[in-house]
């Protein structure tokens, strides 16, 4: 009988510990957002403050940028939902709240310093970005707790259980050139500034850079 309840006590610390654990590399999830109303999940969204100037995802259009949506929303939308421009930002709003569920801006030919300039934006912004894909992608991704560490990722990357890390909203940077090969220009051209003989080399490349929250998105998006 003793030796059974020690080992019963030893199989409830080690399940203690793993839950422990489990919780502390972000994959515990208590709360199921799936099943949040969308007022309670776009505040939980939009207090992340992720966005373009003064149009953040989760957040109401103001008075002034729904003027602007009635002048410029000549853009192919969802059904429920506008796009409009606002100088070099694409917004798509739900048509009935008129909440921002995205927001996004394209360059189709950035030159080196356009690609230096927008990532160094997003990193002032952002922070060091959660991962990158194929060499041409950049995530900075949002959990529960705010931004998901690069740390934290490759851990439960590494365990095999990406599927239970939950992202609630994403900045992502996309480029058709090569992140390495775009970096690489810059430091030739920060070289060429410094007086040093580099052999020219014109590179552009199609930036692409979108902000929103899939589980937002489709929340409005249920009928």
């Amino acid at each position: 009988m003793k030796y059974f309840l020690t080992m019963q006590c030893k199989m409830h610390f080690l399940g203690a510990l793993l839950i422990g654990l489990t919780c502390g590399i972000g994959v515990c999830q208590a709360v199921d957002y799936s099943a949040m109303s969308k007022i309670e999940l776009q505040n939980k969204i939009a207090s992340f403050e992720l966005g373009f100037e003064a149009y953040m995802i989760g957040k109401v259009l103001t008075t002034d940028q729904l003027a602007i949506a009635e002048e410029n929303h000549d853009y192919k939308a969802y059904p429920g939902t506008m796009k409009f421009k606002d100088k070099d930002i694409y917004v798509i709003a739900d048509k009935q709240s008129n909440v921002v569920v995205a927001v996004y801006k394209r360059n189709r030919k950035a030159g080196k310093n356009d690609f230096k300039v927008m990532i160094s934006d997003l990193m002032m912004q952002y922070g060091e970005p959660t991962t990158e894909a194929h060499g041409k992608t950049i995530y900075w991704n949002y959990g529960e707790d705010g931004l998901i560490s690069e740390e934290l990722y490759r851990t439960v990357k590494s365990q095999g259980q990406l599927e239970t890390l939950i992202v609630l909203a994403t900045v992502k940077f996309s480029s058709s050139e090569n992140v390495e090969t775009m970096t690489d220009m810059i430091e030739m051209m920060e070289k060429k500034q410094e007086g040093e003989e580099i052999p020219k080399a014109d590179v552009t490349s199609d930036n692409y850079v979108m902000i929103q929250s899939d589980i937002l998105t489709k929340k409005y998006m249920e009928k």
